[in-house]
């Protein structure tokens, strides 16, 4: 059961990322600029263990569009950034950030032109 939970969780992200994909200036969800990437926070929890090196903060709520490093839209100024471990030696498709004292995933947009 739990199984069938995840799979449907994250074909509910998948289909959000396909819809935001779209037209990235349409994004309505919280997201962020980092890297020159934007991210879009996914709410999936991770834990903490998993978590590395804090990367950086959040540097201003914005509106959309975002378009400068550290910028977000739904998420406060000085909101702490993280690597995951799984992801330091790889394309940082995925980023963790911090809401109180629980840690989040948030996924990188992949524009197609």
């Amino acid at each position: 059961m739990e199984s069938v939970k995840r799979h449907l969780f994250i074909m509910g992200i998948l289909i959000l990322f396909v819809a935001a994909c779209g037209n990235q200036e349409e994004i309505t969800d919280p997201h962020f600029m980092w890297g020159g990437n934007k991210y879009i926070t996914t709410y999936e929890p991770i834990e903490e263990k998993q978590v590395s090196e804090q990367m950086g903060v959040i540097k201003a709520e914005g509106e959309v569009p975002i378009d400068e490093n550290g910028e977000a839209t739904g998420l406060p100024e000085g909101t702490p950034l993280y690597k995951i471990d799984d992801q330091i030696d790889s394309p940082v498709d995925v980023l963790a950030y911090q809401i109180g004292n629980r840690f989040y995933i948030a996924r990188k947009l992949v524009v197609h032109h």
